[in-house]
């Protein structure tokens, strides 16, 4: 892995930067799931403010290289068992969801997924969460992978069109490397 001469920075999104980083993920995303319709914000894009600037229980971070580039997102909102293969496997509230986890391709490889995951494990510390949860893919290329060597295991996986892995781990502080 090769490392930056300048270090990217992690941080919650500001008010400024909440364009920047909708259209950023929607980058991402049309490159990374080409057979969603992208026509349509996201639930959460679309009441961006009211799902992670005004609650007191999502976080939306960002990444940012240079002048403020963004090259990486990360977020997580309460889990709201909507998810049949998984339903009941969580207390009402203990959850957290990640979501929009986003790496400029330009920049892969380089620990600023990793980066972006501890902030936010350290921020998630602080809230009522006892679990982070996500759900990856068998066909986006390493990421369950990915996600193993974060600490999460797989709780389940389906045989279905879109080869989803559903993965947890216990919520906490880590150390920033």
């Amino acid at each position: 892995m090769t490392q930056f001469l300048i270090k990217p920075t992690v941080a919650p999104v500001q008010v400024h930067q909440i364009q920047e980083a909708i259209d950023f993920a929607m980058r991402v995303r049309r490159e990374v799931f080409p057979m969603l319709d992208h026509a349509r914000l996201p639930l959460d894009f679309e009441q961006f403010s009211a799902h992670y600037m005004e609650s007191t229980d999502a976080i939306f971070l960002v990444a940012t290289v240079g002048e403020g580039q963004i090259v990486g997102s990360i977020g997580i909102l309460p889990y709201d068992d909507r998810i049949e293969a998984i339903q009941g496997r969580y207390p009402q509230e203990s959850a957290a969801e990640i979501v929009k986890c986003y790496v400029d391709p330009a920049y892969r490889r380089y620990g600023i997924g990793s980066m972006m995951l501890q902030a936010l494990e350290n921020r998630v510390s602080d809230l009522r969460y006892t679990t982070l949860y996500l759900h990856t893919h068998h066909f986006l290329p390493g990421a369950v992978d990915f996600w193993k060597r974060q600490g999460f295991t797989i709780i389940t996986e389906q045989n279905d069109d879109w080869q989803t892995v559903h993965m947890d781990k216990p919520a906490g502080k880590v150390e920033l490397t």
